[in-house]
């Protein structure tokens, strides 16, 4: 006899199966990047759709991208419109320590470095329109600090109790040991 029964698996077996800690899919789900769980409570259960989910989480994270980006991608869907997202965040990245700056209608600054050549192909839409655009996350709220004259230091606000204060009681350090230097 066979068990058509679709598999599933408690939180401490799902952990278990992909390699990612528990609390890290607790994380996940928090941030809907994962669904609930089809049951809830002390015999919470996580199914096939659970386990590709976190798989497909880590195998973007592999590839660089961080979980905010990785929202938009699992907002545009699974299928080409996912790859075409993923090469457009990918091609939107700028080299580590470079800003990018953009105008009030979202276009990039006159001298700012575009996508290069080789993603022409992958930006341009060649199809019928597409679909509504994924909705945007939240606005960030950042709290700026000028240690001196020439430096701005910014932190997002929204950390915890303990670590603002750690934060600010660093950031206090650094202040006082750059103010000799000026």
């Amino acid at each position: 006899m066979s068990d058509d029964k679709p598999r599933e698996w408690t939180l401490r077996e799902l952990a278990h199966d992909t390699g990612v800690a528990e609390r890290t899919i607790r994380y996940y789900i928090s941030r809907g990047l994962v669904d609930s769980p089809l049951r809830a409570g002390r015999g919470a259960a996580y199914g096939e759709k659970h386990k590709a989910r976190i798989e497909t989480v880590r195998g973007l994270q592999a590839k660089g991208l961080m979980l905010s980006q990785i929202e938009h991608v699992l907002a545009a869907g699974a299928g080409p419109s996912a790859e075409t997202a993923l090469s457009l965040r990918q091609a939107e990245v700028p080299p580590r320590g470079q800003m990018l700056w953009f105008e009030m209608d979202g276009t990039l600054a006159e001298g700012q470095p575009g996508p290069a050549a080789r993603d022409s192909a992958t930006l341009s839409i060649t199809g019928p329109a597409p679909g509504p655009a994924p909705a945007l996350p939240e606005p960030e709220v950042w709290r700026s600090y000028e240690v001196t004259r020439d430096i701005r230091v910014m932190l997002r606000a929204g950390a915890g109790p303990w670590r603002a204060k750690a934060l600010v009681a660093a950031l206090g350090r650094f202040a006082a040991e750059v103010k000799n230097f000026v």
